[in-house]
């Protein structure tokens, strides 16, 4: 009866490879949220490498393509929030015209959200990084106009992790695309 080997000196320079290729990743991800923070303290570096480690194809990325990560997490994170907002998993169906009329404008808020993290995804795949960064700037207001709107008719913020989020993503957008020589 023939045996599998154990182990063998192939599978132990596999398992030393893949776990170098793993660590290697990490410290990618960490030293450029790391960077990043340097760059600009409102960087919030454990949701910075939180996020990155989430997000497939990632651990792989250079620090150009993890400034395009971080565009695209914008936009999942809008298209999460109209999601929520439009099922009535926020708040409950609005009452009257003027909650109606906030909620609407809230999720048009976020579309423009999702939009401005595209444009900024495009301007960094054509290279034009002041462009990008005035995209992603463009979301701040767009996040206070939403809970602002909501705030005016009597409604709560139902937004409250969507906005940070969305803040924080652009905070660390601007501040990696800072990075990219």
């Amino acid at each position: 009866m023939i045996k599998a080997p154990t182990s063998s000196p192939l599978a132990a320079a596999a398992a030393v490879l893949v776990v170098v290729s793993a660590w290697g990743a990490d410290a990618t991800i960490e030293t450029t949220c790391r960077d990043a923070g340097a760059g600009d303290r409102r960087v919030d570096v454990a949701f910075c490498v939180r996020q990155f480690l989430a997000y497939q194809g990632a651990a792989e990325a250079d620090t150009w393509g993890l400034a395009r990560t971080a565009v695209l997490i914008g936009i999942n994170l809008a298209d999460d929030a109209i999601f929520d907002l439009t099922h009535g998993k926020i708040l409950p169906e609005p009452k009257d015209k003027k909650a109606e009329a906030a909620m609407d404008a809230c999720v048009k808020a976020y579309d423009k959200v999702g939009l401005a993290f595209a444009e900024a995804s495009d301007e960094l795949r054509a290279r034009r990084y002041a462009a990008a960064k005035e995209e992603m700037a463009s979301v701040a207001p767009l996040l206070q106009r939403c809970d602002g709107g909501l705030v005016k008719v009597g409604l709560p913020s139902p937004l409250p992790r969507y906005s940070a989020d969305c803040l924080q993503t652009t905070i660390i957008g601007i501040a990696i695309t800072n990075l990219v020589k």
